[in-house]
């Protein structure tokens, strides 16, 4: 490119010069013009004074005429005298014309001179010009060389690199045969590591203190690392007072958003692979069930709850699936408030709707349009608290682009309605088999899912029944095995006879 940019430079250079030798000829040109037109008034004068010359002598020759003729007559010299003034006043007026035209002569002699030195320089720089021009050439032709011989070694390199090239092309499209079924082993490990971890877990969380509440006696006296937590009943000082129980994991007052949905998001991966998930919060009113699940009101990203950042994930392993896989999300929300389901997304249809969604903006506004929708109402233990069980179901659909095959996965999302006895919330009893929830998530509840449950703890000393009760449940469930999950796995043509 250099020395491209160099030859243009030199092309530019010499027609430049070409430019300026024209001018020059024409400057010549101009210059011969005016010689001539010199030489032809000096022509024309050397032709008067020849013609002056010539009168001249006829005048002296007509003196001598008279001359002779005055010999001859005496009354004609005073003609002859007049004829010889008359002549010499002529000889007088030529002699002036002659001096007129040497001056004129010497003149035109300068101006030749002067044009003859002018034109001596201009020659001059045409030779420099011309110099300058056939170097230019010559370091253009010496460039030209330069160049095709960079062309030369160019082409032998990118011959020598499409050749590398090539070879790595053929050791990638070994890799790539390979892709498939080292992501096929990947899914394949990673549910097995899941069904390792126990097929139902149980992760406790404990809510802090909310403003206002600044001095108020915790209960918890402990939380280990691996799960552990002790309680103490503030009537009942010392070791009959404490209780011990171990889960999964227990979070505390100051766990955060992300941290918990760290441990959560394997189970979210597992959709995409074809499981069942149900992961629901459990707890008294007040215990921060909606926040863990969905979050503060206008939370931002990083307070975001499990919902929403369960589906942000399921988006974006999706995405970096793309090249294996092709996934359709859909999203359904219900509420279901004394044993009557309800959809949160549309009233325009009799059944739960199922919303489409290509994006997690797509999920964000669902969601709004859901938690705006759902029916809140006063309990004896808090006026802001639902009584009304939240269920964000989230069905995907993945396609092998290489077999042809699909998975189903679902994920139900559960924020439950207080946990409450009887005595001191006012709901009635329903048994398990004939609740709706259950109904609602039978898929997701059973040896054929993986399940997790929060639960959610008020660590306030006057919530202590109730928290040993949540307690006391939770570690019931924690304790049940369920049988090892299946992925919901299709083969072609039994996709193609459901789609028929």
């Amino acid at each position: 490119m250099e020395s491209r940019n160099r030859v243009k430079e030199v092309e530019s250079a010499l027609m430049e010069s070409r430019n300026r030798v024209k001018e020059f000829e024409s400057s010549i040109m101009e210059s011969g013009n005016r010689v001539n037109e010199f030489e032809s008034a000096l022509l024309e004068s050397r032709n008067k004074v020849k013609e002056v010359e010539s009168a001249l002598m006829e005048s002296r020759n007509r003196v001598k005429e008279y001359e002779s003729s005055l010999m001859d007559s005496g009354t004609r010299v005073n003609e002859f005298e007049s004829a010889l003034l008359e002549s010499r006043n002529k000889v007088k007026e030529v002699e002036s014309l002659l001096m007129e035209s040497r001056n004129k002569e010497k003149e035109l002699d300068a101006i030749l001179e002067s044009k003859s030195e002018s034109w001596s320089k201009k020659e001059n720089i045409y030779h420099i010009f011309t110099d300058f021009q056939l170097g230019a050439l010559r370091e253009l032709r010496f460039a030209s060389q330069s160049i095709q011989q960079e062309i030369v070694r160019t082409k032998k390199s990118y011959s020598e690199g499409f050749s590398t090239l090539g070879s790595r092309i053929k050791v990638l499209d070994d890799a790539a045969k390979n892709y498939y079924s080292l992501l096929a082993e990947n899914r394949k490990l990673h549910n097995e590591l899941q069904e390792l971890k126990g097929n139902i877990r149980v992760y406790c969380r404990i809510r802090p203190f909310l403003p206002g509440q600044k001095g108020k006696q915790s209960i918890v006296e402990y939380i280990g690392e691996n799960g552990e937590l002790v309680v103490v009943n503030p009537a009942k000082p010392g070791k009959e007072g404490r209780r011990s129980f171990k889960f999964d994991k227990v979070y505390g007052p100051t766990a955060t958003q992300a941290e918990v949905f760290a441990d959560t998001q394997p189970l979210v991966q597992s959709v995409l692979d074809g499981y069942n998930v149900c992961i629901f919060a459990y707890g008294q009113t007040g215990s921060g069930k909606t926040y863990t699940m969905t979050g503060p009101d206008g939370a931002t990203e990083e307070d975001w709850g499990v919902n929403y950042r369960a589906l942000n994930n399921l988006f974006r392993i999706s995405q970096s699936r793309q090249s294996s896989f092709t996934y359709e999300v859909s999203v359904q929300m219900v509420e279901i408030y004394n044993e009557q389901v309800r959809d949160l997304l549309s009233s325009d249809v009799p059944d739960a709707s199922v919303q489409a969604v290509n994006s997690t903006s797509d999920v964000l506004e669902l969601m709004d349009i859901g938690l705006k929708n759902r029916a809140k109402s006063s309990t004896a233990l808090n006026e802001r608290s639902s009584r009304s069980h939240s269920v964000v179901s989230i069905h995907a659909r993945g396609v092998d682009l290489k077999s042809g095959s699909s998975l189903r996965g679902s994920l139900h999302l559960v924020d439950l309605a207080g946990s409450e006895r009887v005595d001191r919330s006012e709901n009635a009893h329903v048994p398990y088999r004939n609740s709706k929830l259950t109904q609602v998530l039978q898929s997701s509840l059973g040896g054929q899912a993986k399940t997790l449950m929060f639960v959610q703890l008020n660590p306030d000393a006057t919530s202590y029944s109730e928290t040993l009760s949540t307690l006391k449940f939770a570690e019931r469930v924690s304790g049940v095995e369920l049988g090892a999950a299946k992925s919901s796995k299709e083969g072609r043509d039994v996709r193609e006879l459901m789609e028929q």
